[in-house]
């Protein structure tokens, strides 16, 4: 029987990071667009039809909140006074 696979690049969480970010007290940290994306953003009219709200909230909506994520994720890899790892960013 073959072992799981170990993903070895990953490594362990950092305790320095735990304990710079312990005292952190951040509110306003964003709004989660994971949740009503396309409920906020489209009409109430195209979600009435069942086939095309499926489509909407279960295809087209994870695709759509990846691409905002990413966005967040350049703003913070380009920004030199925060850390790499930092996924606080508004």
């Amino acid at each position: 029987m073959e072992e799981p696979r170990i993903d070895r690049r990953v490594g362990f969480p950092s305790l320095y990071r735990e304990s710079y970010e312990y005292w952190d007290k951040l509110k306003n940290l964003g709004y989660n667009y994971g949740d009503n994306l396309m409920k906020r953003s489209l009409s109430t009219y195209m979600l009435k039809n069942p086939n095309l709200a499926k489509f909407l909230t279960a295809y087209l909506q994870p695709i759509l909140v990846k691409y905002i994520n990413s966005v967040k994720y350049v703003r913070t890899y380009f920004n030199f006074a925060v850390r790499k790892g930092y996924d606080k960013i508004n």
